[in-house]
C-alpha cells in the first residue's frame, strides 16, 4: 500500500499540481472572503470561489502538470474533476461553521488538506480520459 501511495503522490506531477493548487487555493480563499464580505452565505461563497478559481487551475494544470493542449472538450470536462472535492469541501465548511462554530473565513481553509489529494486523483483521471489525443510535444 505504501508503494501505491508513493507512486501516486511522491512525484513531479503531484508536486507541480500542488504548487498550482497552492496558487489556486489562495485565489479561491480570497474570492471566498470577498463573497462573504459582500454578504453571500458561507456555502454559496465556497462554491462560487471554487468555480471561479477553476479557470486558472485548468490553464496552469493543462500546461505544466499534464502537458496537454487546451481544448473546449477538455475545458468543459475539466470541472468534473472538481465535483468530489467541491462536495467534500462544502460539507466540511458547513459542518465546521454550523456544527462547531468555526468562523466562516477559516472553515474553508481547514478543508484544503483533504480535498487536494481527492482533486488530484479525479483530475488525473479526467485529463487522461479526455485529453490523451492532444498531447503537447
Amino acid at each position: 500500500m505504501w508503494n501505491k501511495i508513493k507512486e501516486k503522490f511522491l512525484n513531479k506531477k503531484f508536486l507541480t499540481f500542488g504548487i498550482i493548487g497552492g496558487f489556486n487555493t489562495v485565489v479561491s480563499l480570497l474570492l471566498n472572503h470577498g463573497f462573504i464580505a459582500l454578504g453571500a452565505e458561507v456555502g454559496l461563497a465556497s462554491i462560487l470561489a471554487d468555480a471561479l478559481s477553476m479557470i486558472p487551475s485548468y490553464i496552469l494544470n493543462m500546461r505544466f502538470t499534464y502537458h496537454e493542449k487546451m481544448s473546449w472538450k477538455s475545458f468543459v470536462t475539466f470541472p468534473l474533476s472538481y465535483v468530489p472535492g467541491w462536495i467534500i469541501s462544502f460539507l466540511i465548511v458547513e459542518i465546521l461553521n454550523r456544527g462547531f462554530g468555526v468562523p466562516e473565513q477559516w472553515a474553508k481553509l481547514v478543508s484544503v488538506p483533504i480535498y487536494i489529494p481527492v482533486n488530484f486523483l479525479c483530475m488525473s483521471f479526467i485529463v487522461g480520459k479526455f485529453a490523451k489525443k492532444t498531447k503537447v510535444e
